[in-house]
């Protein structure tokens, strides 16, 4: 049983048209993810491996329908703001692999988050992943890989570090068992 994230889970990517945001789409849609728009000011209109691009999270969600989830690939001045207008959306879990976020930028954001009941992950988180049915950040590396590593299961793995993130579902492979769900909490102090 995956928790937070599954094949049904309909997810939107901030920032989708910079270099990491394709990349990362690319990927996400790969796994089976439901990458259902992206949203990037003064793009909207565009396309990113098939998805379209809004300016605007809620012209997403208007054209799109309700979105369950959102990660960030945005320069960290702007992460605020995004998780923000993600919030204000009504999406309730928000994933952000942007890392060096000031201290108490993240406070800010964690209060917001549980002040209006969402779930942020991160800043500075690789992500999520569910295997066989949906994956948000770059926890994986790549499509092929991440099929490889990530096998379903019945252990869940939560880590603060990204390279445990990937050794404790492999010695878990290894031993005949397999994943839930897999995330890492984020490299940020709160």
């Amino acid at each position: 049983m995956s928790i937070l994230l599954d094949e049904n889970t309909k997810v939107i990517v901030q920032g989708m048209t910079g270099r990491e945001g394709s990349l990362r789409t690319a990927f996400m849609k790969g796994y089976g993810t439901k990458v259902v728009a992206g949203v990037t000011p003064g793009r909207g209109g565009e396309e990113v491996q098939g998805i379209p691009v809004f300016d605007t999270v809620q012209e997403a969600i208007k054209h799109k329908g309700e979105v369950d989830a959102t990660v960030t690939f945005i320069p960290g001045p702007a992460l605020k703001n995004a998780v923000y207008e993600a919030i204000d959306s009504g999406i309730k879990f928000i994933v952000s692999p942007v890392e060096r976020i000031p201290v108490h930028d993240v406070i800010a954001m964690v209060q917001y988050a549980l002040k209006n009941g969402a779930k942020l992950l991160g800043p500075g988180s690789l992500g999520i992943i569910s295997p066989g049915k949906a994956a948000m950040g770059w926890l994986g590396g790549n499509t092929e890989w991440a099929r490889t590593l990530f096998q379903p299961g019945p252990v869940g793995v939560i880590s603060r570090s990204g390279g445990q993130s990937g050794t404790v579902p492999w010695a878990l492979r290894e031993a005949g068992l397999g994943i839930s769900t897999a995330l890492h909490i984020g490299t940020e102090p709160v």
